[in-house]
C-alpha cells in the first residue's frame, strides 16, 4: 500500500509541470513576463530623460517631485520601440541600445535551456545502472537488461507522445511560457529521482522529464524563430544547440561525481533546486525579451487579411503536415537519429569485442562525436545564413552515410571507426542548425501557421529515428552483421539526399 502510494505521488509530481504550461502562465500576475505582447517590429531602444536644465531648476527649489511622469511603449516604422520618460517641456536626450543585445539574451536563455535539458538526461547516464542493481522496490533482481532498456526508452516514447500537446500549448500560450515552464516541469521531474523508493516512480520521472524536454524544443526553438530574421536565424540556432552539446558533455561526469560524493537523494535534491533557481532567473531575464509573433500577427505587419482557416490551428496542422517541403526535412531529422540510434548501442559491443577497449576508453571514443557536434553547430548555423539551407541539410545526410560507411571498414583500423564517430557527429551539428532554420524558413514561406507546430513534427521525427533505428538495426546486425544494420540505415540517409536538395 506505501509503494502505491508513493507511486501516487511522484506521478502527480511529475505531471504538475503539464497542468501549469495549460493554465498557470494565463492567470498568475508574476507571469505577466510570459504572456503573449501585441506585436512589434524588433527593438532598438531609445530612451527619453529629462535635461540637464530641468534637472538644475530640480535641484535649485531643493524640492523634489517627480520627474518620471509619463512612461510610454511605442513601436516606430524604422524598427525600433521607443521608450519614454518625460519629465517637462525641456530638450531631452537620447540612448539607443543595439537590438541584437537582446537577440543575444534570447539565444542565451534558449542554450541554458537545452543545457539543463540535455545535463539532466544524461546526468543518470553512471548512475542508474547503480539504481537498478538495488534491492528491491528500487531495483529489480531479474532482467536488468530489459529494465535499463525500458528505462531509456520510456524518455524518448515519452517526448515523441508529448511533442504534439507541447506544439499547442506553445501556440496558445506563448513560447515564453513553454519555455520556463518545461524548466520547472524538468526540476519537479529531478525531485522525483531524489525521493523515488520503486523503479516505477523512476520510470515515471524519466517519462516526465521526456515531456519537459518536448516542452524545451518547441519552445525554445520557437522563441528563436520568432526573434531572429531569417538572415541570422540559423546562427542563433546554432549557438543554441552548443548549450545541448555542452549538457551532453558535462552530464555524466557531473552525475557521476556529485553521485559518489553525496549519493542519490542529496544529488538530485540539489541539481532539482538549481533548476527552480534558473527558472526563477529565466522568469526576470525573459521581461527584456523580444515580443513573440503569432502567424496572425506576421500577416498583419504585411498588410494581409488574417482569415478563419488561418486562425485555425487544425486548419494548419493540416496544411502543415502536407507539406512536401516540412514532411522531407522531417524525414532528414528522422533518418539522421536512425543512424545514431543503431551506432549508439552497436559501438559499445563493437569496441569490447573487436578492440577490447576498457568502459573508460569507450566513453572517451564516443565523447569524439560530442566535442565535434559542439563545434561544428555553431560553425553549420553561421554558414546556414550565407549558403542554402537545403544544401547544408542533404550535405548532412551525406556525412551521416559517410559515417556508416567508416562503420562498415573498421576492420582497416581503429582510426576508421574515430573517423566514423566524428563524421556523426559533424553530421548531427550540420544537420539541427540547417534543418530547424529551414523548417521556420518554410513556415514563412508557406503560412504554415505556428512555428510550435513544426517544431513539434521535427520532434517526433526525433525521438522516432531514436526509437526504430536500434530496432531495426539491431535486428538486421543479429540477422547478418553489425554492418549492415548500420549500412541500412545509412543507404537511407544517401536516398534522401536529393529529395532535399528539390526544396526550393
Amino acid at each position: 500500500m506505501r509503494s502505491k502510494k508513493s507511486s501516487w505521488r511522484a506521478l502527480v509530481l511529475s505531471s504538475l509541470a503539464i497542468i501549469i504550461t495549460a493554465s498557470l502562465s494565463d492567470r498568475l500576475p508574476c507571469c505577466s513576463a510570459l504572456q503573449r505582447r501585441p506585436p512589434s517590429p524588433p527593438l532598438n531602444y531609445k530612451s527619453v530623460l529629462p535635461s540637464p536644465k530641468n534637472r538644475r531648476r530640480t535641484s535649485s527649489n531643493n524640492n523634489r517631485r517627480e520627474e518620471l511622469q509619463h512612461f510610454s511603449a511605442n513601436g516606430g516604422d524604422d524598427g525600433t520601440t521607443q521608450l519614454s520618460i518625460r519629465g517637462g517641456d525641456d530638450d531631452s536626450s537620447t540612448i539607443i541600445i543595439p537590438q541584437t543585445r537582446r537577440r543575444n539574451l534570447v539565444v542565451l536563455l534558449v542554450a541554458t535551456a537545452l543545457f539543463n535539458d540535455m545535463l539532466q538526461l544524461t546526468m543518470l547516464l553512471p548512475i542508474i545502472h547503480t539504481l537498478v542493481s538495488s534491492p528491491p522496490p528500487l531495483g529489480v533482481t531479474t532482467n536488468k537488461e530489459v529494465a535499463l532498456g525500458l528505462f531509456f526508452a520510456s524518455k524518448d516514447l515519452c517526448q515523441m507522445g508529448f511533442a504534439p500537446i507541447a506544439g499547442i500549448l506553445t501556440s496558445k500560450t506563448s513560447a515564453n511560457a513553454a519555455l520556463i515552464l518545461s524548466t520547472v516541469g524538468l526540476g519537479l521531474a529531478t525531485f522525483v529521482f531524489a525521493e523515488a523508493t520503486t523503479f516505477r516512480q523512476l520510470l515515471v520521472a524519466r517519462g516526465a522529464q521526456g515531456a519537459a524536454s518536448a516542452a524545451v524544443m518547441c519552445g525554445g526553438l520557437s522563441l528563436i524563430a520568432e526573434t531572429h530574421p531569417p538572415d541570422v536565424r540559423g546562427a542563433a540556432m546554432g549557438l543554441a544547440q552548443t548549450g545541448l552539446a555542452f549538457g551532453l558533455l558535462c552530464g555524466p561526469l557531473i552525475g557521476g561525481l556529485l553521485f559518489q560524493r553525496l549519493g542519490r537523494k542529496r544529488t538530485f535534491r540539489l541539481a532539482a533546486g538549481i533548476l527552480m533557481a534558473n527558472a526563477a532567473g529565466m522568469v526576470g531575464l525573459m521581461g527584456l525579451a523580444p515580443p513573440e509573433r503569432t502567424a496572425e500577427e506576421r500577416k498583419r505587419e504585411r498588410g494581409e487579411t488574417v482569415t478563419e482557416d488561418d486562425a485555425s490551428l487544425v486548419a494548419s496542422s493540416k496544411r502543415l503536415l502536407s507539406n512536401r517541403d516540412i514532411l522531407a526535412v522531417t524525414a532528414s531529422t528522422l533518418v539522421v537519429h536512425a543512424v545514431v540510434g543503431v551506432i549508439k548501442p552497436i559501438s559499445q559491443v563493437v569496441l569490447d569485442a573487436e578492440f577490447g577497449m576498457t568502459m573508460v576508453k569507450r566513453s572517451f571514443v564516443i565523447s569524439i562525436a560530442t566535442v565535434a557536434y559542439f563545434i561544428t553547430a555553431p560553425f553549420s548555423g553561421w554558414l546556414s545564413d550565407r549558403v542554402s539551407r537545403p544544401r547544408l541539410v542533404a550535405l548532412s545526410l551525406v556525412l551521416m552515410s559517410g559515417s556508416s560507411a567508416f562503420f562498415a571498414l573498421r576492420h582497416l583500423g581503429i582510426w576508421a571507426f574515430y573517423t566514423c564517430v566524428a563524421l556523426l557527429g559533424v553530421a548531427l551539428g550540420v544537420q539541427k542548425s540547417s534543418s530547424q532554420s529551414l523548417l521556420a524558413d518554410l513556415v514563412d514561406k508557406h503560412e504554415l501557421g505556428e512555428y510550435s507546430m513544426a517544431y513539434a513534427l521535427s520532434d517526433v521525427a526525433d525521438s522516432v529515428g531514436l526509437i526504430i533505428g536500434p530496432v531495426v538495426g539491431l535486428w538486421l546486425g543479429q540477422v547478418f552483421s553489425h554492418s549492415v544494420g548500420v549500412l541500412a540505415m545509412g543507404a537511407l540517409c544517401l536516398l534522401l539526399a536529393p529529395v532535399v536538395l528539390s526544396i526550393k
